[in-house]
């Protein structure tokens, strides 16, 4: 009994601080700590916490914060979080299963695939590499990976697909094969996803180049790369930035509510989004043209009055019309 109420201790406290370990921000995350990942009717969280050399998994009741279940694993863990301060990620979309990605960086890389219901690492997948959790399919088969160039170089990568039910790594990798020239660098600030899961929407930063929308489908294991103009090498601002995804506009706006660019996710296209004002001006516009008819209308009658049998005006819109 004393120490499940140590755990809930330590539980209250990870959820007061600030994320305890990260794995080697800005890149993709493995988080300790934090909010960890809440399932979608937002009843359940599970998080990741540090004991020592081993990690322990907690799954929490939101409402009132208790301890539903607890189970301890061999070895340092974390919940994926891909943009720095953002949610937590890696729960499938049927909610059976949620990914642990290792929190070191090393030649290495460990997975574990845990299940909701009784917090049992059901795979473990080891990688030789570099690797971050980068998305699920809708159906939980296929779970996209980024694989960094080095241990040395955590900005270039490329994305690969690792088939959970043959339990290997698929050859090849997830590439936009319209810009087969196309560079993979730079770190992610934003996401969003299409509401079945299936599209995956990353922006990224990419200090010396352009930023870029990364559009993954996870279904059909395809990627579309979008740049983004953008004329100062200094790409800070982007941290600011947010997607939204509106039928078949992906908007980017920024955290101030201010519009930038829509993205055509048919056509890929980008244009500038209308910029917004709080201030009527269409209907002002359309208030001055309806005052100035109104005027005209005075003006008229007030020719007719001066005509025998005339309609009278009110002397306050002759005055108006004058």
């Amino acid at each position: 009994m004393a120490r499940r109420l140590g755990l809930c201790l330590v539980v209250l406290g990870a959820l007061a601080v600030t994320p305890a370990a990260f794995a080697g921000y800005p890149t993709p995350m493995a988080q300790q700590g934090g909010l960890g990942v809440v399932t979608p009717d937002g009843t359940t969280r599970f998080l990741a916490l540090a004991a020592g050399g081993n990690t322990v998994i907690a799954k929490i009741a939101t409402a009132d914060g208790s301890l539903r279940k607890s189970k301890s694993i061999g070895g340092s863990f974390g919940i994926p979080v891909l943009v720095y301060g953002g949610a937590g990620e890696g729960l499938s979309r049927e909610g059976s299963f949620f990914v642990l990605q290792s929190t070191g960086i090393g030649p290495n890389t460990d997975l574990r695939i845990v299940s909701t219901r009784n917090l049992v690492a059901s795979e473990r997948i080891s990688l030789k590499g570099s690797f971050a959790y980068d998305a699920l399919s809708p159906d939980g088969k296929k779970l996209y990976l980024i694989q960094h160039s080095s241990v040395d170089d955590l900005q270039h990568y490329v994305v690969r697909a690792y088939d959970l039910d043959a339990h290997a790594l698929l050859p090849g990798r997830i590439a936009d094969k319209t810009q087969k020239s196309w560079v993979m660098q730079g770190f992610p600030t934003a996401r969003t996803s299409s509401l079945d899961g299936r599209w995956v929407f990353t922006l990224y930063m990419n200090p010396g180049g352009y930023p870029f929308i990364h559009a993954l489908d996870t279904v059909r294991a395809v990627a579309h790369c979008v740049g983004l103009p953008w004329a100062s090498s200094n790409q800070e601002a982007l941290s600011n930035a947010v997607l939204s995804l509106r039928g078949k506009t992906l908007a980017v706006h920024w955290t101030s509510g201010k519009s930038w660019l829509n993205v055509n996710t048919v056509t890929w296209r980008t244009s500038h989004a209308r910029a917004s004002s709080s201030f009527p001006w269409l209907w002002l516009t359309v208030g001055l043209g309806s005052a100035a008819a109104a005027l005209a209308l005075v003006g008229a009658l007030i020719r007719r009055r001066r005509r025998p049998g005339a309609l009278r005006i009110s002397p306050a819109l002759e005055g108006l019309a004058k």
